[in-house]
């Protein structure tokens, strides 16, 4: 959203708002390299950080899952204390206040101000409710169920509901990540069906939801899947990138003519 036509004090309540949902966005990336890159390579050890005889277990948090979300958790504190900063609340309730007087331009600027908080705010709160549970599916639900259930214990009625209930929870959070994600970079229609699709049906594989349908395991499937995964990523930035550029020259040309 350019804010050229704002004023000094605007721009920068402006500029706080992109910086918290750049962070935000910055920590959904990380998750997504730490889940789909560095987990399937330390599956085929090609990255075992701990040498030979001492392998990261696949289905529980390793010391690079720890990082990763230690460092994400450090970015969501930061974007929040952007985005809630006392100066930033203080604008808002000015745009609340003054939204109901403004006539016109002034009306449309204030307009364009509260969308675009909105829009910032969503995606904050929305990646937040992601990462809480995916949390919780990771360090909760999945030590619980390989800890205090043994090999023997997995076919009872308890593991295969908390079990269902895992994969569901580890699902939605990957979706609601997905649809900020997009929101985000303003994915194209034909970005948005391809993105959906490969996290669907490559948790469906990861979590092996499909084993209900038949006797075959299909968890390996998932990271193979996950080679794909670089090259959507680096579309999605490189796109961004350009529609971004793209906006920035329309609207410098449209106000010099």
């Amino acid at each position: 959203m350019p804010a050229r036509n704002y004023s000094t004090k605007e721009k920068k309540f402006l500029q706080i708002i992109r910086i918290g949902t750049f962070l935000t966005f910055v920590a959904i990336n990380l998750k997504f390299i730490v889940v789909d890159i560095i987990k399937p390579l330390e599956l085929f050890n090609i990255l075992q950080f701990g040498g030979y005889g001492r392998h990261f277990e696949f289905h529980m948090p390793s010391l690079p899952d720890i990082c990763g979300d230690i460092l994400a958790i450090i970015l969501f504190v930061t974007a929040y204390l952007f985005m809630n900063s006392t100066s930033v609340r203080d604008k808002i309730g000015d745009i609340a206040f003054g939204f109901c007087n403004a006539k016109g331009t002034e009306q449309d600027s204030l307009m364009r101000m509260r969308d675009y908080v909105l829009w910032g705010k969503n995606i904050f709160y929305l990646s937040t409710a992601g990462f809480l549970f995916y949390f919780f599916s990771k360090y909760v639900l999945t030590p619980c169920l390989e800890v205090f259930f043994f090999e023997e214990t997995k076919t009872e009625t308890s593991f295969l509901v908390l079990n269902i209930i895992n994969n569901v929870i580890r699902l939605f959070a990957d979706l609601i990540l997905v649809y900020t994600y997009c929101k985000y970079i303003g994915a194209s229609k034909h970005f948005k069906p391809v993105f959906y699709s490969f996290f669907f049906l490559r948790d469906l594989l990861f979590t092996n939801l499909l084993g209900f349908l038949h006797k075959y395991d299909l968890e390996i499937v998932a990271p193979t899947l996950d080679v794909i995964f670089p090259l959507l990523l680096i579309y999605a930035i490189i796109s961004y990138i350009i529609k971004t550029k793209s906006e920035e020259k329309s609207y410098e040309v449209r106000h010099i003519t």
